[in-house]
């Protein structure tokens, strides 16, 4: 019988399960540990995966970004006698200043030391695997082979006891003396072919218990390298954030500070920006305005920029209940929440939690 009809017929007898006598051989670790090996092999797949395309989508945004900030200012125009005239004569870019070298190279790092340090290791543990996976096809066939000749060696034995205990008729004492002597033989070619098959088969199948338990034990490195990628990105961001450090000041622009990036403070090792006080809280005039309601939004402060542009933290609302007593009167925090800018502009701002909670608002 050829080595490969054999195995294909071994296969389909222990699926089919014809001779419930028969115990095949166990390649039970292996396989029990390449199943959980697989699984894993999984989660790793879809890793690098996201690992890149992750750098592509930063890449792309970095592109983007580069491009915005080459773009111009848009520029206030006065009438003049043939019509607009800009105020200024040459528009300003909104990244002026800004190292826009340093975004590109911000990108190009993130790709080398994604590749080197975190796709590089993970693609060595799969081509580990797909050599695990050879190898598990080979120690298969080897195992089918293997039961296949158990098998014949099984038959064959079978058939030399029946033979040597049946007793010929005389004139047939020669012909089964020759047959028994050939199957004798036979017996212990096959016999001799089972062993070498049997060495083979234990050979290789510590091999591949070796591979896997080596391959395992790698895996605890998943956590590290998920980690690292994570510290990459960072770092990566922390790059294209210092691209802003040289930004230079835009002149006839409403901005917070002359430079925003300039006051730097650390909060769990990562770079916290302070803006400096704003240009309206260090007006020195008073910040409530009279209302019919007597309320009053009013900029503490400590306003250093806020959710509106140039406005600081949330707003506060003063109630102020002269002329009422005790009597307390339900307030709207959303009333006066448009507050009238220094540069006549209505900006949305954020009332105090301090002036509503507890109350029942009206609207």
């Amino acid at each position: 019988m050829g080595h490969a009809w054999r195995v294909v017929m071994e296969n389909v007898r222990q699926k089919v399960g014809t001779d419930r006598t028969f115990k095949a051989t166990s390649n039970a670790r292996n396989e029990a540990m390449f199943k959980e090996a697989t699984e894993f092999c999984t989660h790793l797949r879809v890793l690098e995966r996201d690992l890149r395309s992750m750098h592509k989508e930063i890449d792309a945004k970095f592109v983007n970004l580069r491009n915005i900030l080459s773009s111009p200012l848009p520029r206030a125009f006065e009438e003049g006698r043939d019509g607009a005239v800009p105020c200024a004569e040459e528009p300003k870019l909104i990244g002026q200043g800004v190292g826009l070298e340093v975004l590109q190279q911000a990108a190009n790092d993130l790709k080398i030391r994604l590749d080197e340090d975190v796709i590089k290791p993970l693609r060595s543990w799969l081509i580990a695997y797909r050599s695990v996976c050879d190898r598990m096809e080979k120690l298969e066939a080897l195992r089918l082979e293997l039961d296949s000749r158990r098998r014949t060696v099984d038959s064959l034995t079978e058939k030399v006891d029946r033979l040597d205990k049946t007793q010929p008729a005389p004139q047939q004492k020669d012909k089964h003396e020759q047959e028994l002597e050939k199957m004798t033989q036979l017996l212990h070619h096959k016999r001799a072919k089972l062993t070498r098959t049997m060495h083979a088969y234990r050979e290789l199948e510590q091999t591949v218990f070796n591979s896997l338990n080596t391959l395992i034990k790698d895996t605890g490195v998943l956590r590290d390298y998920t980690g690292l990628s994570l510290q990459i990105l960072q770092e990566c961001y922390q790059k294209g954030y210092a691209a802003f450090s040289t930004a230079t000041p835009l002149l006839d622009y409403n901005s917070t500070s002359d430079n925003l990036f300039t006051h730097m403070q650390m909060m769990d090792n990562a770079p916290v920006r302070v803006g400096a006080p704003s240009e309206r809280s260090r007006q020195q005039s008073d910040r409530r305005v009279a209302r019919k309601d007597a309320l009053g939004l009013y900029a503490p402060p400590s306003d250093d920029g806020g959710d509106a542009g140039q406005y600081g933290n949330d707003q506060q609302i003063q109630p102020q209940m002269s002329g009422y007593g005790d009597m307390q009167h339900p307030v709207n925090p959303y009333h006066g929440a448009y507050q009238p800018s220094p540069n006549a502009t209505r900006y949305m701002t954020s009332p105090s939690p301090a002036a509503w909670q507890n109350q029942v608002v009206q609207y």
